[in-house]
């Protein structure tokens, strides 16, 4: 005999599927019609469960009218919750629901608990891939198949991208986990993948176009689009650190920028806040090439609180979205970048700074990284000076 324990109908599924799960697990009626009520001889279709411990007879004309038999003592025992009046099914109170929890989720324990550019990606990757495949499931009948066969319709991603994903559906199924709607989170199997084939590393320069670009750099006209090229150029700052730098935060002196807060953008919406993480509050080496091309007057540096890239009519104000789009639209049509975005050129100076010999930990704090093996096996690369380097080296062994 077989015990059926727990369970819950899948919202939505075909007759004939939830019929097959069901039949397949109740017992043929034995010979001792013994059990909690008599079985109605004159129906065609007898079949006996255990529901809670508890043995039903279940009778019916139909396979239909057995499920519906089944469903009904299951209903009466507490293990199954039926859908309200408005078709939602709901435990104690908390509807089982994936998009009402993920609404919960993101409501009550993501809105101003995170930075914005966080939360616009949070809610991205809900509108535009989570909800879209799980916003409907009762998430008791999410199974770890189902969270993989998700996964796998992501493929065309990047891994990046689809841990991202990932990462929302694990916390909106911690909720219902926690809630107690669920006896564990599928989304944290050991057996799941990711199964990305978009590759997505981002290269440096090679020395040879570094430099080309340095040689270059007066070809480019703008005095704001220079200072840009060359701050990406001599430092291992982020996009957003560089558009963050004010006046006050250049110290001519002893050649030093203090990076304390970044410029980012969520929807189009220019934020201003703090660094990425704590690692990002720090001081970067100013070398005097770079003081060159910024080339500061002290009608500049007597506004401390102006930005360096700053708003053609307000230097108070920050580059906006579109305004720094366009900075790098010209930027590229006045030289050759190499197809590279911004943030190659982060991975461009910290395998040129660790080739020239500067210690690791000295620019891991130059540039902010918080996990030193971050900086080793993302930023770092080996290139072809670094072979000849080592060929060099081992020919006097």
């Amino acid at each position: 005999m077989t015990t059926i324990q727990g369970f819950t109908p899948p919202p939505n599924h075909a007759t004939m599927g939830v019929e097959s799960t069901i039949l397949d697990n109740l017992t043929p009626t034995p010979s001792d019609m013994s059990g909690q009520g008599e079985p109605d001889m004159s129906a065609k279709l007898k079949q006996r469960a255990v529901i809670n411990g508890k043995v039903f007879w279940l009778t019916g004309s139909t396979q239909q009218e057995l499920f519906q038999s089944y469903l009904s003592h299951a209903i009466t025992e507490g293990v199954v919750v039926p859908p309200d009046e408005n078709g939602q099914h709901r435990k104690d109170g908390l509807s089982t629901r994936f998009s009402d929890i993920a609404e919960r989720w993101f409501t009550l324990y993501k809105v101003g608990k995170v930075r914005e550019t966080t939360l616009t990606g949070y809610e991205s990757y809900l509108k535009r891939h989570v909800l879209p495949y799980f916003g409907e499931m009762d998430v008791r009948d999410i199974s770890i198949d189902d969270v993989q066969l998700f996964l796998n319709s992501k493929e065309s991603l990047s891994k990046k991208t689809i841990d991202e994903i990932w990462l929302v559906v694990r916390m909106v199924l911690d909720v219902a986990f926690e809630d107690g709607l669920i006896p564990s989170n599928p989304s944290k199997s050991k057996r799941l993948r990711n199964p990305s084939k978009k590759k997505s590393t981002r290269l440096p320069l090679t020395t040879k176009e570094a430099e080309d670009i340095e040689a270059h750099l007066p070809d480019i006209p703008k005095l704001l689009d220079r200072r840009y090229v060359a701050l990406l150029l001599y430092c291992p700052a982020r996009s957003e650190d560089i558009r963050g730098i004010r006046m006050k935060d250049i110290d001519p002196h002893k050649m030093l920028i203090r990076i304390e807060r970044s410029v980012t953008y969520a929807k189009a919406k220019t934020i201003i806040g703090a660094p990425k993480t704590e690692a990002g509050f720090r001081h970067m080496l100013m070398l005097p090439k770079l003081w060159d091309v910024l080339a500061l007057t002290p009608e500049e540096m007597h506004d401390p609180d102006a930005y360096l890239l700053h708003m053609r009519d307000d230097t108070h104000q920050p580059l906006t979205f579109q305004a720094n789009r366009r900075l790098w639209e010209r930027v590229c049509a006045a030289i050759n970048v190499y197809g590279k975005t911004p943030h190659c050129f982060r991975h461009t100076f910290a395998t040129r700074a660790y080739r020239a010999g500067v210690s690791e930990k000295t620019l891991q704090s130059m540039g902010g990284w918080a996990d030193l093996k971050t900086m080793q096996n993302v930023y770092i690369h080996t290139q072809e000076e670094d072979l000849e380097n080592a060929r060099r080296l081992l020919t006097l062994l």
